[in-house]
């Protein structure tokens, strides 16, 4: 039972010693009434203002991604845990935890914070993908389901009427002339 027990937790232990070991000697005082962030790390105080914030990113679980395009992810036991890339004009970074500041329910206090929705959130500070706003995120999700939507109207259209989609793409919808890409790839591939 405790074999069992151990595996299960296992992606936990993993992320909260990472954290452990991000944070260990950290902490953060966020003052929004005079925008300012005071963060202590290995004994060296810095403070901050609100504006002086270069790039703000949610590093959430995926369940949070629910939010957006309401997906009935399961939450997963470890779907809490997140981390919060900082980095200041100066050139400053700290990865907090949401162990340290519990930013998971509230409003960003960065106004263009984006986010990442990922299975196991630990922190990975060679990860280079591009994050999104809430807004980009829909507008992708939107996206994507109305290419979805022409492929499958497309799909009994004969290959000369796809052509002719393609010949004339000012005509038509950007997504329409993805879908239509999308039908034609998988036909020369078959």
């Amino acid at each position: 039972m405790s074999v069992i027990f151990l595996i299960y937790n296992l992606p936990n232990f993993i992320i909260y010693f990472n954290y452990y070991k991000e944070n260990k000697n950290t902490k953060i005082k966020i003052d929004t009434k005079n925008n300012s962030i005071g963060i202590v790390k290995n004994g060296v105080s810095k403070q901050y203002e609100i504006t002086e914030i270069k790039s703000s990113i949610y590093h959430l679980g995926i369940y949070y991604k629910n939010r957006i395009d309401n997906a009935m992810r399961w939450k997963m036991i470890n779907s809490d845990l997140a981390y919060w890339d900082l980095e200041f004009n100066n050139g400053d970074r700290y990865y907090i935890s949401n162990l340290i500041v519990d930013f998971l329910h509230d409003e960003p206090i960065v106004e263009n914070t984006k986010y990442r929705f990922r299975m196991f959130q630990y922190i990975n500070k060679s990860d280079s993908k591009e994050a999104l706003t809430l807004k980009q995120e829909l507008e992708r999700q939107k996206e994507k389901s109305l290419t979805e939507k022409f492929v499958e109207k497309f799909q009994s259209k004969s290959e000369s009427e796809l052509n002719e989609i393609l010949t004339n793409k000012s005509k038509y919808q950007k997504e329409a002339v993805k879908a239509v890409e999308i039908i034609m790839e998988s036909k020369n591939v078959g």
